[in-house]
């Protein structure tokens, strides 16, 4: 990745806060052009710094700083080392702002002080003090300033253990999350972003920073994203300071409390208190799991979605339903909790079993459903570029369907209003059925694809999709290589038990989300058993 709208960079701070060796070093990772105006100014005058304060005061040298602000300004691709007042001067401020990015570099005044008296540069500002007044004086003006500091787009400590290459590079990785055009989930007071990209393993700790993370992290992952995906995990541990590593076993059966409990008794042996961040890498079954866990660990703490599957990518990392399963039904305990964060890149797409890949585009076609029928359209257009998981392609349904469901959560976040985040469950009545009876080994988005076929059928028999759409309905799913029967022995009785177990049934109501129209979906509570019986059999082929 490279910057592309950043303009310049500017580095701001008090004397001795490392602005000329970082920006320096900043510009040379990028190819650009380095500017110290100090020295610039120097360059210009013929005189150094304490001349100009000793001869013609401050005033004179800020109106100097000033003038070769605005030749670095005049250009593009520069990085500038900015003097330590030189946003005293409002001017200054507001060129700035108008032609880059401004970083602030800090530093505690005792390292500060440290670093004039190793350099042994000459400071007017510090000139005839002895070390205790220094450090007095240093202090003074760094209250002074810090305001002015705080104007910066975002800053760093400089920190001498973190070597310079490193510390460029985490700068750079901010500067690249600055310019990402997240989505946003809004939740009144709260948001959080959702970031999809290629590749975006290595920037988690600036997008970390940037949603006000605390600084320990814990990776939770599962064997099979090891197995296919260890790379991608090691730069997530590398990037977040090598934090540790927890891995459960594979799988839907591994949904359970004893799970959760050993991901608990494992950060509590680690040490890991409130200040702590749990990084959920994998599918849905360890996104689920990391929430729940994190939502009641310590009584709640941060976590970040980091999806692996097309499924996770579009559904379950977005939202903030957590949970595990129990005998009695899927998903029956567990808490809303929203991530900090969710991350996707589709590059993890490329060790995707094609079944999973299928799972996911299960739920893709559910957005274009409930909400969006030129998204349908697009789907039907482009169905051989999605099953061929072209990059373009994938960019777009990933984004689209995520940013269909940020709007129904935004709009109903726990699922209160039955036209509200309800109709996210479009197939999942039907679909938890065909789960339950497989013993939950029947994937989830295949489940879900066979709803949608029963529950398009059902809106049917209601009088509500048209013949024709229903055909349109099925067909897409066809193309996208989508499941037409299920293959497990099925049971009625069992799969309608299995309904009114379900966490959408209340009070004797069973509720199923059907679409009214390609782009429309409301709920229907409690359809006669015979259509609803009629709509199984649609995906049952010899098992009805």
């Amino acid at each position: 990745m490279k910057l592309t709208k950043t303009r310049n960079i500017f580095f701001t701070g008090f004397m001795a806060s490392g602005k000329s060796r970082i920006g320096a070093l900043t510009a040379a990772s990028l190819g650009w052009k380095f500017f110290d105006t100090d020295k610039l100014v120097e360059e210009k005058t013929g005189k150094t710094i304490p001349q100009i304060f000793a001869e013609q005061g401050e005033a004179a040298f800020r109106k100097l700083e000033l003038e070769t602000l605005r030749e670095i300004c005049a250009s593009g691709q520069m990085v500038a080392s900015l003097g330590g007042g030189t946003l005293l001067n409002p001017e200054a401020i507001e060129l700035i702002r108008k032609n880059g990015v401004l970083i602030g570099l800090r530093a505690s005044p005792e390292v500060i002080l440290e670093r004039v008296n190793r350099k042994k540069e000459s400071r007017p500002l510090l000139a005839d003090l002895d070390d205790p007044a220094k450090l007095e004086k240093i202090k003074s003006m760094l209250a002074e300033r810090q305001p002015l500091y705080d104007l910066a787009n975002f800053q760093f400590e400089s920190e001498e253990s973190l070597p310079h290459h490193v510390f460029t590079r985490r700068i750079i990785h901010r500067l690249l999350v600055e310019e990402l055009d997240p989505l946003w989930v809004e939740l009144g007071e709260r948001r959080y972003p959702i970031y999809i990209g290629e590749d975006l393993s290595d920037y988690i700790d600036s997008i970390a920073e940037k949603t006000g993370c605390p600084q320990s992290f814990a990776v939770v992952s599962d064997q099979n994203v090891q197995d296919a995906q260890g790379s991608m995990l090691e730069h997530l541990r590398t990037a977040l300071g090598n934090c540790p590593a927890f891995y459960w076993k594979s799988g839907e059966p591994e949904k359970n409390l004893t799970s959760i409990q050993k991901l608990l008794t494992w950060l509590l042996r680690q040490g890991f208190s409130r200040k702590s961040v749990l990084v959920a890498c994998g599918g849905g079954v360890v996104g689920d799991m990391t929430g729940f866990a994190a939502s009641i660990f310590l009584r709640g703490i941060p976590f970040i979605q980091v999806p692996t599957t097309l499924l996770s990518m579009v559904d379950s990392s977005v939202g903030g339903k957590t949970g595990v399963n129990h005998p009695l039904g899927k998903n029956l305990i567990g808490a809303f909790h929203q991530p900090r964060a969710v991350i996707i890149s589709l590059n993890s797409l490329k060790t995707l079993p094609r079944e999973q890949y299928l799972a996911g585009l299960a739920e893709v076609v559910k957005y274009a459903i409930i909400r969006d029928m030129e998204f349908f359209a697009w789907l039907e257009q482009n169905a051989d570029a999605v099953a061929q998981q072209d990059m373009g392609a994938l960019q777009y349904i990933v984004r689209r369907s995520c940013a269909i469901k940020a709007a129904v959560v935004g709009n109903d976040e726990r699922e209160m209003d039955e036209r509200g985040r309800a109709v996210l469950n479009y197939g999942h009545t039907f679909g938890h059925a065909f789960e339950n009876l497989s013993e939950y080994r029947y994937p989830h988005g295949l489940a879900v694809a066979l709803g949608m076929r029963c529950a398009a059928r059902l809106s049917g028999s209601l009088g509500m999709l048209s013949a024709q759409d229903v055909i349109r309905h099925d067909a897409l799913l066809d193309r996208l290589n989508l499941p037409r029967h299920f293959s497990n022995a099925f049971d009625m009785d069992k799969a309608f038990e299995a309904m009114s177990r379900d966490k959408k049934a209340s009070s004797g109501r069973r509720v199923f989300i059907v679409p009214k129209s390609l782009g429309e979906a409301v709920p229907v509570v409690n359809p006669p058993e015979d259509a609803v019986r009629d709509a199984f059999k649609v995906v049952l082929g010899d098992h009805g």
